[in-house]
C-alpha cells in the first residue's frame, strides 16, 4: 500500500465558528482558499460533536484534518483543541464515571481513531499540560516517533519543517513509522538518482 498518496501529502485546517440556528443545518462547512470553516448551531450540536464530525466526514473522502482552530471560544478550549488536533485526537469533555482523569483511548481496531477524554469541569490548562503523557501512555511507539521528528526539526534549524511536518501527520495516521520513513527514503534516492540523470545528460550535452 502507498502511503504517500496526494491526499495524505496535503492535510487541511478546519477552522470551527459558532452559528446559530437561522442555518439551514446543525453543521455547516465550506471551503475558503486552502482551509475549511465549520459553523455550527450549539442548540443543535456541541462544539465536541461538531468537531467528530466535520473530521470524519474529511476522513470518509481521505482528507486528514491536522490543525482544528476554534474561533470565538474560550482562550483554553482553543488551545486544547488545536494542541489534541495535531495529535489527530477528537477531544470529549465526559461525565461518564469511568473518566477520573484526562486520558486517551484509541479504538482497538483503528488505533489511528483516538479521543481525548476531559471530566466535566477538569481544569482544561491542567488537561492541555497532561495531553503529552496521556498521547504517550496510548501511542507509544508513534510517541516516540513524534519525539525524534521535534529533534530533527529543532537540529535543522527550521530548514526542512514543513516536510517533517508532514512526516509526522503521515506517521499519526498510518500508524505505521517505519513504512513511513522507507518510502521518505525511497522517494529521496528516486530524487537523487533523477537529478544524477539530468546532470550527467546536461554535462554530455
Amino acid at each position: 500500500m502507498t502511503i504517500l498518496t496526494r491526499e495524505r501529502l496535503c492535510p487541511v485546517s478546519l477552522h470551527l465558528r459558532q452559528g446559530d440556528a437561522q442555518q439551514a443545518k446543525a453543521i455547516m462547512l465550506r471551503r475558503d482558499g486552502d482551509r475549511f470553516i465549520a459553523t455550527y448551531d450549539p442548540e443543535r450540536a456541541s462544539l465536541d460533536t461538531a468537531a467528530v464530525l466535520a473530521r470524519a466526514l474529511f476522513s470518509s473522502k481521505g482528507i486528514t484534518v491536522s490543525e482544528v482552530i476554534l474561533e470565538g471560544h474560550d482562550p483554553d478550549v482553543t488551545a486544547l483543541y488545536r494542541a489534541a488536533s495535531k495529535l489527530l485526537l477528537d477531544v470529549e469533555i465526559t461525565s461518564g464515571p469511568r473518566i477520573t482523569e484526562p486520558t486517551v483511548k484509541v479504538r482497538s481496531q483503528d488505533p489511528t481513531q483516538a479521543t481525548y477524554f476531559i471530566p466535566e469541569g477538569w481544569d482544561l490548562s491542567g488537561a492541555l499540560d497532561r495531553l503529552p503523557a496521556a498521547f504517550a501512555g496510548a501511542r507509544p511507539v508513534v510517541a516516540r516517533n513524534l519525539e525524534r521528528i521535534a529533534q530533527a526539526k529543532k537540529d535543522s534549524g527550521g530548514k526542512i519543517d514543513h516536510a517533517l511536518d508532514l512526516i509526522a501527520v503521515l506517521v499519526l495516521e498510518t500508524d505505521d513509522p517505519a513504512g513511513v520513513w522507507d518510502e521518505v527514503l525511497q522517494l529521496l534516492h528516486q530524487l537523487q538518482a533523477k537529478q544524477t540523470t539530468v546532470g550527467a545528460r546536461a554535462t554530455a550535452a
